[in-house]
């Protein structure tokens, strides 16, 4: 599968930083670290936003610093995390304290430092009295690790939690459009967009935009890799509820890989080497001069964010409720329900504002009355189609499908495009990705063929004639 992850990788080298941002305050010859104003003082209010935490991250220097450690630490990546304490607090005396950083629910007590300032006064001196500077930007890197396992904690519980919570609104969906669960087509491919990249369907759910756009990078690549090691017969496809279960346990799974592999810990009894480390998902956010594929997964900030941010919330219900609306459409899908363009009429006052219908053009060439309709392939004169009732659009409401302008023309998109699958090739924020919703489009028009004009008292005519939007 083409990573999703990468697209998103060129646009952001695109506009990478330079080599570093790391320098002495311009004037003053001191470093980030030089004072504990510079490194500690007013950095807890920017730790509400994405920019903030980033500027933070960027600011004391922690990225330049870690990507430097590792550079000179005898293992380099492998063990990291346990090797940096020891660096910067000058040898650990007994237990480490950050051990279980890469486990859910293990300890990760940093040390004990309840502040910046505490950890810059306890070990920025080495013991000969010279000034020892890990000691005080580690304070930086080791919240960032702490994030990690918080936020981590956080989606992982939130993917097990949804998958009972979508399962069960999968019934009400099947009940509600009167459908059934078994459209499964692509599920790796239509679950990479809606788990790993939420606000690839931001133009349907509020709030999902780029300042979340590391998190979801983040989550994009772990996604791929399962999509990568998992065989499709692994999974069970009978129904999408089956699928989502067997495909959110293996993304927990690998939640708590990544979660360990951050640490610099591997499993050699799982045949992990040192190269394991470097499939860490991370978008090479400053270039290619990042030395480590660790700093990469931390640069950014993004873990640094407190875990009650708006973009944390946003992140996690961008990637639940991204899978509702799709859920939706496969299950719309399968109930016959259809998007058409309605030739018979010609304006939008003809058209009106009843709800579910919508006025738009079709592509760049004429506008068209689009609302929903409901197809069975029999009737007295063979197919027929009814307009949608009122409670179709009250359910499409309730799972994320309210806003019809873009739900529509993301249908239109498809139909027009040539594809006859997902494409994934135009990830991006708020970009829906084509055929990510594929309910079938026609248009619709009065049948004006020779068996509606007969003469015959008993002719049989169907007085719709349809054709599909291509």
């Amino acid at each position: 599968m083409k990573s999703a992850t990468a697209l998103l990788a060129l646009a952001a080298v695109a506009n990478a930083s330079p080599i570093s941002k790391l320098s002495k305050r311009e004037g003053e010859g001191e470093w980030p670290w030089s004072t504990k104003e510079s490194l500690c003082q007013n950095k807890a209010w920017l730790l509400r936003t994405a920019e903030g935490a980033e500027q933070v991250w960027d600011e004391t220097g922690a990225g330049d610093e870690l990507d430097r450690q590792l550079m000179g630490q005898w293992e380099h990546q492998k063990n990291w995390l346990t090797n940096m304490e020891n660096e910067a607090t000058g040898g650990v005396k007994g237990k480490f304290s950050m051990g279980g950083c890469g486990v859910i629910g293990g300890e990760c007590s940093v040390m004990g430092i309840h502040d910046c300032e505490e950890q810059f006064d306890r070990y920025g001196t080495k013991a000969d009295g010279s000034e020892n500077p890990i000691g005080k930007v580690s304070y930086w890197i080791f919240q960032a690790v702490k994030g990690m396992q918080n936020k981590f904690t956080i989606l992982r519980n939130k993917l097990v939690e949804e998958t009972i919570v979508t399962n069960l609104l999968i019934g009400e969906m099947v009940e509600a459009f009167q459908g059934n669960e078994e459209q499964t087509e692509e599920v790796f491919k239509w679950l990479s967009a809606a788990i790993g990249l939420g606000s690839t369907v931001g133009g349907l759910i509020p709030g999902a935009g780029e300042g979340i756009s590391t998190g979801l990078d983040i989550m994009g690549g772990i996604f791929d890799i399962i999509a990568e090691e998992t065989k499709p017969e692994e999974i069970n496809q009978a129904t999408i509820s089956s699928a989502l279960a067997d495909i959110f346990s293996a993304t927990s799974k690998q939640i708590d890989k990544t979660m360990r592999l951050a640490t610099g810990v591997i499993d050699e009894t799982k045949g992990e080497t040192v190269e394991t480390i470097d499939t860490l998902p991370a978008v090479n956010k400053y270039g290619p001069w990042i030395h480590y594929q660790v700093t990469r997964f931390f640069n950014g900030g993004w873990f640094l964010l407190d875990d009650t941010s708006k973009p944390v919330d946003v992140l996690i219900n961008s990637i639940t409720s991204s899978i509702k609306p799709k859920i939706a459409n496969n299950v719309m899908k399968a109930a016959g329900l259809r998007l058409v363009a309605d030739k018979r009429i010609t304006s939008q006052e003809d058209c009106g504002y009843a709800t579910g219908r919508q006025w738009m053009k079709l592509k760049d060439s004429q506008e068209y009355c689009f609302y929903i309709m409901r197809f069975k392939p029999e009737g007295m004169f063979g197919e027929t189609w009814t307009e949608a009732t009122e409670d179709v659009y009250v359910n499409m409401a309730k799972y994320n499908l309210q806003l019809r302008d873009p739900y529509y023309r993301a249908i239109v998109d498809c139909a027009t495009s040539g594809q006859d699958s997902l494409d994934l090739a135009n990830l991006g924020f708020n970009n829906i990705p084509v055929c990510f919703f594929d309910l079938e489009a026609y248009f619709i028009e009065r049948n004006d063929g020779p068996e509606c004009n007969s003469n015959l008292i008993n002719k049989s005519c169907n007085p719709i004639k349809t054709s599909p939007i291509s």
